[in-house]
């Protein structure tokens, strides 16, 4: 009996020692998995700063992107060298849209990435400082260049202004140099057989057209020898020729015009009369005649007559 109880109070110390030892378990098990929980929310918490990290450097590389294809430059190497800059950030991009979260560097490769990104942005920074200044220059060559333009304008004008002005007064003393001229008449000549002319009106028997004219004094021109023509327009509106010199021209009154004849003076200075002759050389249609009297390329002179 006495052994029956000493083999009852052992197995009881026995189960006492077993439900301590699992009681310990239990505990260190509880702490263990509080722990491990501990530890999965913080990885947790880090991958989710983690992915915000690195959208939030995408989203950079992209503004850095938008930047680059918002500058404009005319200068080609710069233009090459911030091409290659643009290069370089799309594959960065690349690196980080290859980062998976369950990477256990991923700490270490995002840290990496942004310092890379940080120089991209530095250099672009260069860039934009450089493009400033080049803007700056580039406004301050274009307003010099307008003034420039504005200050040639303004000369030119003013040296055409001058130009037409002188050109005005030469025109002035030219026709203040020409000859004057009074009286002018016109009419139509027949030669009688005694070799002396006949004044006449009928256009079947005028042989010569005679114009005469009083020129003035003129104490301005140069004295000497002058030209004058002298322009027969028919009742057609066709200028008579000369058949000595067929297609003659002149200049006269900024335009060149045929005459029909032509004859050369001496001037000077004082009042004389003078007759030119034009030689009939077919037979002249009836109506009026004009006739036009030049010296120094002036019409002095203008009168008409008829013939029947």
């Amino acid at each position: 009996m006495a052994k029956a109880d000493e083999t009852a109070a052992k197995n009881t110390k026995t189960l006492y020692g077993i439900i301590g030892v699992l009681s310990v378990l239990v505990v260190v098990l509880g702490v263990l998995l509080i722990m491990q929980r501990g530890e999965n929310t913080d990885l947790t918490e880090n991958n989710d700063t983690l992915t915000v990290e690195r959208n939030d450097l995408q989203e950079e590389l992209g503004s850095m992107l938008e930047q680059y294809d918002a500058l404009t430059v005319e200068n080609e190497d710069m233009n090459a060298e911030m091409l290659e800059q643009k290069e370089e950030i799309t594959r960065l991009m690349e690196r980080v849209n290859k980062l998976n979260k369950d990477d256990r560097n991923l700490r270490w490769e995002i840290d990496k990435l942004k310092k890379e990104a940080r120089t991209l942005r530095d250099i672009m920074k260069g860039y934009l400082v450089k493009i400033d200044s080049l803007n700056q220059a580039n406004a301050a060559l274009t307003e010099e260049n307008t003034t420039l333009s504005t200050n040639l304008t303004e000369v030119t004008s003013r040296k055409n202004e001058l130009e037409s002005t002188v050109e005005n007064q030469e025109n002035l003393i030219k026709q203040g140099s020409a000859l004057t001229a009074v009286d002018l008449s016109a009419s139509g000549l027949r030669i009688k057989s005694s070799g002396k002319q006949a004044e006449t009106n009928r256009a079947s028997r005028a042989e010569m057209i005679r114009t005469c004219v009083s020129l003035g004094e003129n104490r301005i021109t140069e004295s000497g020898k002058k030209t004058l023509h002298v322009r027969i327009i028919s009742p057609e509106g066709v200028v008579l020729e000369d058949d000595d010199y067929p297609n003659a021209t002149f200049e006269f009154e900024g335009i060149s015009g045929k005459y029909s004849t032509r004859r050369d003076i001496e001037y000077n200075n004082e009042p004389q009369d003078i007759c030119v002759f034009y030689t009939v050389n077919s037979e002249l249609s009836t109506g009026q005649y004009i006739v036009e009297l030049y010296e120094s390329g002036f019409m002095v002179g203008k009168t008409s007559f008829d013939l029947r």
